[in-house]
């Protein structure tokens, strides 16, 4: 969507305040728990995280490529329609259109 109007810096701050607040007291929480040894007793293997990781980038990149091949498949069509409307205006003159 194309705004003619400038958005000011406080107006986009005011719009992303509860986001900014949120992930501020996420992160302060996750450092007092790391600090004071909450965290520290859970040990997860590091070829668990590789193989999550690996799945994880598989499924995304597979998404990623449907979702291009969907518009890619719409931008065909819609040149298509485009395509057929000009042919279809250029069959007749404009006198045989009656256009008010």
């Amino acid at each position: 969507m194309l705004l003619n109007k400038r958005i000011s810096i406080f107006d986009f701050l005011n719009t992303i305040k509860f986001d900014i607040l949120f992930i501020a007291c996420y992160a302060i929480l996750v450092g007092f728990m790391d600090q004071y040894g909450f965290l520290s007793k859970i040990s997860i293997p590091i070829g668990l995280t590789g193989v999550f990781g690996t799945a994880v980038a598989l499924l995304l990149g597979f998404r990623t490529n449907q979702a291009y091949d969907r518009w890619w498949e719409t931008r065909i069509i819609w040149g298509a329609i485009v395509n057929d409307s000009r042919t279809l205006v250029r069959q007749y003159p404009p006198e045989q259109l009656h256009i008010v």
